[in-house]
């Protein structure tokens, strides 16, 4: 039941770095072996960094795979849209053990005087097992396992508190001070041009599928921000069958529903089975949700709610008009990890790859608009994001069945509604059809966008169109816009 390995490699920034990295076996608590812990043992000899002749360190663990690579750990994201992974190293800065550090990376790290431990002190006021640390979206967590001395901050004794960077911990005569050991993650733009069922080969979307993958796998709460319509959705569903709850149900709670639609959060946090919880418009949630809602957090970060917790928001928490202590708090839990999705217009380059897929979706027809077609298609800055786009392809290729006459009951209209015949089914459109009426509607869109924003005055429409009063009456004629007279 012991956390590292005595074959495990020495790595890091301090010569003497103890590394645990096994998967498999649940340790003490639930723990993963792979618990992320790296160990400073700054009073090793040269000679003994001879796995024999270590006997202050950790014991092995048997069982499991030995890793050497470095763990995800807990994810933040920085305002330049960077990843950072989130460390933090806990030193004794007064005591015996004087200047003996571990680094937290993921999991739980123990403190105690029992070799078990990840920080191992050898100070007699200490508990066997006094302390447990972990990363949590707000800070650092510490628990008292029951010591009995006590842990104290500040001079307060404390059996559980989230603590910032910084703060100095007192353990029998021991002091401890969490420091920072964050690392920024270069995150270089994904060579794939999807994330799922999300499409984009632009560079925003690229870096943003980048920032998906490296996230995805991990277990960090993430904030998805756009505008409606960009496809906060779609990519958190995308995150959820990329991540290990893939095979887990999805439960969503949208904020911008009446109460007695949405599904109650007290019972949520209480639910026992692997889930993915998808908060949907949590810029709308109302004050009286507040409450529920930073406590089911915290019991997903307390490790008692096995869930990934995904939200969409149309406008910063920050900015909500409520900027009040309980909106902070839910701002810090929420947005740990928060991505912004560029609204269409800022990503034109690729609205000929949506309209192709969309094309397909809507009648598996590739209407293969050239790039010199695609003007008219690129020129509307379509308000309503990627589904406005979507609604004016399969507006454009909708396509009407052959109404059939069914017997009026019985076995024949059974057997008759079996057998349909073919011409009386939709039919796709030809290729070619499908690209003229594509075309058309691109048109229709973009005059119809123009007309409207200068209320109908030709003048002005000609202007911003640069046709001339005639083409432009015969353009207006032929999309069915307005009363061109």
């Amino acid at each position: 039941m012991l956390a590292h390995c005595k074959r495990a490699a020495f790595g890091g920034d301090h010569p003497h770095a103890w590394y645990c990295r096994q998967d498999g076996a649940q340790g003490r608590g639930g723990r993963n072996s792979g618990c992320g812990v790296k160990v400073i043992y700054p009073d090793f000899q040269d000679n003994e960094l001879d796995p024999a002749n270590i006997s202050r360190g950790p014991k092995a663990r048997q069982g499991g795979p030995l890793r050497v690579t470095p763990l995800t750990g807990a994810l933040l994201s920085d305002p330049s849209g960077g990843l950072i992974v989130r460390r933090v190293r806990v030193r004794v800065v007064v005591g015996p053990d004087r200047g003996r550090e571990a680094l937290l990376e993921a999991g739980t790290l123990l403190v105690g005087t029992h070799p078990d431990n990840d920080l191992v002190l050898r100070d007699p006021s200490v508990g066997k097992y006094h302390l447990e640390v972990a990363l949590v979206a707000g800070g650092v967590r510490i628990r008292d396992l029951g010591s009995d001395g006590g842990t104290f901050v500040s001079s307060v004794r404390s059996s559980i508190a989230v603590l910032p960077i910084g703060t100095e911990i007192l353990v029998g005569r021991s002091t401890l001070q969490l420091l920072p050991g964050d690392v920024l993650v270069p995150v270089p733009p994904s060579e794939r041009t999807s994330f799922g069922p999300v499409l984009g080969g632009s560079p925003a979307m690229r870096q943003l599928f980048a920032l998906l993958e490296r996230v995805a796998p991990s277990d960090t709460p993430i904030l998805l921000e756009g505008e409606p319509g960009t496809g906060r959705t779609l990519t958190a569903k995308a995150i959820h069958a990329s991540s290990r709850f893939a095979a887990s149900p999805i439960t969503v709670v949208d904020f911008g529903l009446p109460l007695s639609d949405r599904p109650p959060l007290g019972s949520i946090s209480q639910r026992s089975d692997t889930f993915t919880l998808l908060l949907e418009r949590i810029d709308e949630v109302p004050p009286s949700d507040f409450g529920p809602l930073l406590a089911l957090y915290e019991r997903h970060e307390e490790g008692v709610l096995d869930a990934r917790i995904l939200a969409t928001a149309s406008s910063e928490l920050r900015r909500g008009p409520d900027n009040d202590r309980l909106r902070r708090d839910l701002m810090t839990h929420a947005s740990a990890v928060h991505f912004h999705i560029p609204p269409l217009r800022a990503r034109a380059e690729d609205i000929p790859m949506l309209v192709r897929q969309f094309s397909l979706e809507a009648c598996g027809v590739d209407p293969k608009i050239t790039a010199e077609e695609s003007g008219r298609m690129l020129a509307w800055d379509y308000p309503g994001n990627v589904r406005e786009l979507r609604q004016i392809v399969v507006r454009a290729l909708k396509t009407e069945s052959t109404a059939t006459v069914l017997p009026p009951a019985g076995a024949a209209r059974g057997r008759a509604a079996l057998v349909l015949p073919l011409n009386t089914r939709p039919k796709p459109p030809l290729p070619k059809v499908a690209h003229d009426l594509l075309l058309g509607a691109f048109e229709r869109a973009w005059l119809a966008g123009i007309y409207a924003r200068h209320r109908g005055s030709l003048a002005d429409v000609s202007r911003e169109t640069g046709l001339g009063r005639r083409d432009l009456v015969r353009a207006l004629k032929r999309c069915g816009i307005g009363d061109p007279r």
